[in-house]
């Protein structure tokens, strides 16, 4: 079982990844956890690195490889934007992505910016634990998790998230078509279903999760979402300080 971290700076909680496949998110989060600390040198993974960490089981000649060139392509399409009243900034998050099909390698390199987000995070990080995410099975309760954990008290280890209708379609990325009855069978009731499962060890990922939603005061639409959990007790414990100490 993997203990790897995700850690980056909560900014990036901005950007969307509604468009990766789970596999796609996997392999993403994957990568993102072994490119911490390592700045802006190239960094030579074995395919099985990868295959490991997302537990990545199709045998299929040429499947992974198609997958990474997948990400590679998506990658390239996505950006962290700034923008205030004086700037706009947008960043591409690497600057080299090389897949050898016939060594079962990829190099990658971080760009500068990026590497900051990875990295340069002072107090204002989303940290998560990389097994939680690829034993999820959908994008979309993959995305809820991210931001869910971006709102974590680590050392009481639960959270709350406050977050309007209309923001929350937009993190997710969820279609106008869908109707509050698509998103409870869809999102919410799902991510509790999966989010309280016990996997193959006996670990689950909360041990309560709950959703309340606002009523606009003038029309019966839900215009707010509050979301609370509370992280099993069978997860290892880590506080503020423990990720200066993680090893590679």
């Amino acid at each position: 079982m993997s203990n790897d971290v995700v850690r980056y700076n909560s900014g990036f909680d901005t950007v969307p990844l509604r468009n990766f496949t789970p596999v796609e998110m996997d392999l993403f989060w994957s990568i993102c956890s072994k490119m911490k600390r390592k700045g802006t040198q190239e960094v030579t993974f074995s395919f099985e690195t990868f295959k490991e960490l997302t537990h990545y089981d199709r045998r299929e000649k040429d499947k992974f490889y198609t997958a990474l060139k997948t990400l590679s392509e998506k990658l390239g399409t996505l950006t962290y934007k700034f923008e205030d009243e004086k700037e706009f900034e947008q960043l591409w998050l690497f600057q080299r992505f090389l897949i050898r099909k016939e060594e079962k390698t990829v190099t990658i390199q971080a760009s500068e910016r990026f590497e900051f987000i990875l990295n340069s995070i002072g107090s204002n990080f989303t940290r998560f634990e990389l097994e939680n995410m690829t034993q999820l099975s959908s994008s979309y309760v993959k995305e809820l998790y991210r931001q869910l954990m971006s709102h974590r008290d680590i050392k009481k280890r639960n959270g709350a998230w406050f977050i309007k209708m209309d923001d929350f379609r937009s993190l997710l990325s969820i279609p106008a078509s869908y109707r509050m009855t698509d998103i409870d069978n869809r999102i919410l009731n799902k991510a509790k279903s999966e989010f309280l499962a016990k996997n193959e060890y006996g670990r689950q990922i909360f041990k309560s999760f709950k959703v309340e939603k606002v009523k606009a005061r003038k029309k019966n639409k839900i215009s707010s979402l509050r979301i609370y959990f509370e992280e099993a007790d069978n997860l290892p414990h880590v506080t503020l300080h423990d990720w200066t100490q993680e090893e590679e």
